[in-house]
């Protein structure tokens, strides 16, 4: 199947998720509520400044990706030894908590975002200071053949949550998006696609005969197409894996 005929059959998919979901949105029958208190606040207060985002982004960037920057619980960056998933390629992380106390941990969640975040403003991650660091995060696909899809570390099991499982894909698919050429990258692409669709085949999704699948779970474990049903329900990933 060539890449175009996966793209139709992708979009049949996205588009029979998103039914389902206005399907049940409008079963819920949804009202916003007034609150008084609320209606009582201006929708645009006065004086109001807003703060310069962009400053903000390149700021941050700026303070993580520095390596030589000194201070307690600093630098929040670490080189690694070679990837698991690419091991021609040396790993790097980010600290998600200032003062973490596990510094050689590193969360899809906070470096992917990192990389999108600096690249709307005008950075190019893939050249910043001779470093290629979209490449070197293609070390969060997680190169299984149980899993091939993003997870939130190199070396994980998907299932424990959606969030968790969901969000580093939107993440990559983000990326994809703001970078060409980067190898391997229309392979994962494609790889996280089919891995999600037959995640939503085996949750009992079909459109023929057209049948919704069952997403009331805490998350699925790609590894075996099983759900977890512990714990609080998220039936809301339907959205992002859409």
């Amino acid at each position: 199947m060539n890449l175009n005929s996966k793209y139709r059959l992708y979009y049949i998919v996205i588009y029979f998720i998103v039914i389902s979901i206005c399907q049940n949105v409008h079963l819920l029958n949804a009202q916003q509520i007034q609150v008084n208190r609320i209606e009582q606040m201006p929708n645009k207060p006065s004086p109001y400044e807003m703060r310069d985002w962009k400053s903000a982004t390149m700021g941050y960037d700026s303070l993580v990706y520095n390596f030589d920057i000194t201070g307690e619980f600093l630098p929040l960056i670490w080189w690694g030894g070679n990837g698991v998933n690419y091991p021609d390629e040396q790993t790097f992380g980010l600290h998600t908590v200032v003062g973490t106390t596990v510094p050689a941990s590193s969360e899809a969640i906070n470096v992917l975002p990192s990389l999108i975040g600096a690249t709307l403003v005008g950075v190019d991650k893939s050249g910043q200071n001779g470093v290629n660091w979209i490449r070197k995060s293609r070390e969060f696909f997680n190169k299984r053949p149980e899993e091939n899809v993003y997870l939130n570390h190199p070396v994980t099991q998907s299932g424990s949550d959606w969030w968790y499982d969901t969000m580093p894909n939107v993440f990559f698919y983000q990326l994809y998006d703001l970078y060409d050429g980067i190898d391997e990258y229309d392979n994962q692409f494609i790889s996280v696609a089919e891995q999600w669709l037959t995640a939503v085949k085996k949750m009992g999704g079909s459109t023929a005969p057209w049948t919704r699948p069952n997403m009331d779970y805490r998350g699925w474990y790609l590894s075996t197409m099983t759900p977890n049903a512990s714990g609080v329900r998220q039936p809301e990933a339907a959205g992002a894996i859409a």
